[in-house]
């Protein structure tokens, strides 16, 4: 019958286990050239304050088995050099170019994925200045709308005046393009929420 370990020794290898577990991480992400936050995205943590418990060792409890096996693909390393079984992590060149690839192709989508925050950051205050125009231009022709038809009831020949029904059909037709505008505003809108949502980049209040 086998021995039963005394909980102090099993709560002390635990711990050891831990650290060695801790510090391999910290190792191989280094040896990515990878900072820790860079490294917490790509294991799929939102931030490094996770990673940093692990990388710490503060918490016995810290290293779930799943972030092992992924630590393993994203280092590129053996998990027996993550568990500290083995030093040697290099599987080979190959290796070597292809995770320096990896670290590059991340590094370029993350500069691409930038640049489109910002076409986009401007393209949203563009749609915001626009649609501000718009309401502006739709409550002035409203306004003169109503103003004209006040000074009609007042005047009952005011069409017989001179320039009386032009005046009339031009309140009218810019009347009608202020609001042509701001249903093609409205469109725009959604298209462009549509593309910002498409490109998974960022939430715009469009």
């Amino acid at each position: 019958m086998a021995e039963k370990k005394p909980a102090a020794n099993t709560r002390m290898e635990q711990a050891a286990a831990v650290k060695t577990i801790g510090a391999r991480m910290r190792q191989a992400r280094e040896l990515c050239n990878l900072s820790q936050s860079a490294a917490a995205k790509r294991l799929g943590y939102s931030n490094s304050s996770k990673l940093s418990k692990v990388e710490g060792a503060t918490d016995t409890n810290s290293v779930p088995l799943w972030l092992i096996l992924r630590a393993a693909k994203v280092y590129e390393v053996s998990i027996d050099f993550l568990f500290g079984v083995t030093d040697d992590w290099e599987v080979g060149v190959r290796m070597s170019i292809e995770r320096e690839t990896s670290a590059w192709l991340f590094d370029t989508w993350e500069k691409a994925r930038q640049r489109d925050m910002a076409a986009l950051k401007k393209l949203h205050d563009k749609v915001e200045a626009m649609g501000e125009a718009v309401a502006q231009m739709l409550t002035t022709t409203d306004d003169a709308g109503a103003a004209l038809a006040r000074f009609i009831e007042l005047n009952p020949d005011f069409e017989d005046m001179p320039g009386g029904a032009r005046l009339l059909s031009a309140v009218g037709r810019a009347s009608g393009a202020a609001k042509g505008a701001k249903a093609k505003m409205a469109r725009f809108r959604v298209e462009c929420s549509l593309a910002a949502a498409d490109t998974h980049q960022l939430s715009l209040a469009l």
